[in-house]
């Protein structure tokens, strides 16, 4: 933690593996100024709530892939403001403009994201919408159109289907 503390970090997430609570805790309470942010430790209201209570992170990582969806990630918000840690609404690595649309409508009905909101449909070659989410200068525009306000390009998703074949247990 020292070797980071003068480089301007908002936070330092998951320093530890997901499972090790204490290790997060230990990290924490020595971390000083530093604050420690937890994310692949997050998969629940009783996760936050457990991280919380062991002053392991002063703040979470919410994504809608490991909480359950867009409600899910609205109430975990709201339990994050109620418990007084940060927010970073943050979609996983390489998903659609679709995941990213949802994360930026979470992240503007949200009562905080103090540690702001992480897009991540700028990394993949090619999209699965007719007109991608663009970030600009450390900023996006939530659209006002219906829905998530994107287009799904169909003949896109066409061309990176995949059949699975799905093998059943007896």
């Amino acid at each position: 933690m020292r070797a980071v503390a003068d480089a301007g970090l908002d936070f330092f997430e998951q320093p530890v593996a997901a499972d090790d609570l204490a290790g997060m805790a230990a990290v924490a309470a020595a971390a000083g100024p530093i604050a420690i942010g937890a994310d692949e430790g997050i998969h629940s209201l009783e996760d936050i709530r457990r991280h919380h209570e062991r002053r392991a992170t002063r703040g979470v990582s919410l994504k809608c892939i490991k909480l359950g969806g867009m409600r899910a990630v609205m109430t975990a918000g709201q339990v994050c403001a109620q418990l007084g840690l940060s927010v970073n609404v943050s979609a996983k690595t390489g998903e659609s403009s679709i995941a990213c649309a949802a994360a930026m409508h979470i992240a503007a009905s949200l009562p905080q994201i103090a540690w702001g909101l992480t897009l991540t449909n700028e990394g993949l070659i090619d999209d699965v919408t007719a007109r991608p989410v663009r970030i600009e200068r450390g900023h996006v525009t939530i659209s006002d159109r219906p829905g998530l306000g994107v287009d799904v390009d169909e003949e896109r998703v066409r061309r990176y289907r995949r059949d699975l074949a799905v093998r059943q247990v007896a």
